[in-house]
Parts: structure tokens; sequence; C-alpha cells
């Protein structure tokens, strides 16, 4: 079994996704890993809605923003984070009420979801850049609910590489104070 770090290594942002199907047992895990994710008092201010087939055609429309994210028409599944109402303590909910836990939560739950696909086999790419309203209307999302991120999920194409991540040295985003 490898370690966190090296799961973290070789998770990856896809951009060339083979046409293989992600299976539907696959995609169930990737909900519980959702599932069981960390949420400020375990309000779990999520939904998920995983797109196959037909429905991702739908979409895949809908990250393809002015002509961003072309690599989305060749992958096979997505799955559409739904923000939901955070239902906090009353205690918490008074004191710490202009947190965004849910915005935190469902950041939280997107890391999960990319490392257990990561674990699976499987690649991923979380896309911000969307049409929140064409998403709406096509997944029949109320407009009165946000949809905060797609996660493009699918198997890499033969023979793409793990790049080495570039990442700023520990001494740029971390002091270790005594």
């Amino acid at each position: 079994m490898e370690s966190f770090l090296d799961l973290e290594r070789r998770r990856q942002s896809c951009r060339r996704f083979s046409a293989r199907e992600v299976e539907r047992e696959t995609l169930e895990q990737l909900a519980e890993a959702v599932r069981l994710s960390p949420s400020a008092c375990n309000s779990q201010p999520w939904h998920v809605i995983f797109a196959t087939g037909e429905t991702a055609k739908a979409v895949r429309a809908g990250v393809q923003v002015d002509g961003s994210n072309p690599f989305a028409e060749g992958c096979p599944a997505f799955a559409v984070l739904v923000e939901e109402p955070a239902v906090l303590k009353p205690a918490v909910a008074e004191k710490f009420g202009s947190q965004a836990f849910a915005q935190i939560d469902l950041g939280i739950a997107t890391a999960h979801y990319c490392l257990a696909a990561t674990d699976l086999g499987l690649s991923t790419c979380v896309l911000g850049w969307i049409d929140e309203a064409a998403l709406q209307k096509a997944l029949g999302v109320s407009p009165e609910r946000r949809i905060r991120l797609v996660i493009a999920t699918g198997y890499a194409e033969a023979g793409a590489a793990i790049r080495e991540k570039a990442r700023k040295p520990l001494s740029e985003i971390a002091d270790f104070r005594d």
C-alpha cells in the first residue's frame, strides 16, 4: 500500500481521457468518499450529480464556456457538485455564521473525491469555469441552488505520463514556530 503522500504525488489534473466508460460501482465508491469527508457540524452541505452517457453531453456544453476546457469533449463522466445549505449547530452558527462553511466543506469533499479517484485508477480535473445557468437547466437544478464545481472524471489516455508537480517550496507556504 502506498503512502498518502505518494497518492498525492500521483494525483494530477488530467486533460487526456480515454473513451473507456467509468463503471457505476466506481462512481458509487467516489460518492462514498464524498459522503465520508469531513464537514462542519457534520452538515454535509453537498449533493453530487454524476453525469454519464447523454447527461454527460449536456455537462460538456456547460463546461466548455468560450472555448475553455476543450479536453472535456473526450471525458466520459462528470461529478457536478451542488452546494446545499449548511445546517450548523445553533451555537456554531451564532458565533461563526459569517464563515463560509459550505464552501469549505465542498473543497474538502472535492479533495477527497479526487484522491479517491486516483486511488481507484481514475484521473480527474476540477473545473470551476462553468456556465452555471446552463448546467442548472440541463440537470434540473433550481436556480436557488449553486453549482460550485464540476469534476471531469475518467481513465487517463494510454501513455499520459505523470508530470512532476511544480509547487512552491515549503519555506514559502509554511512556518514552523515553537
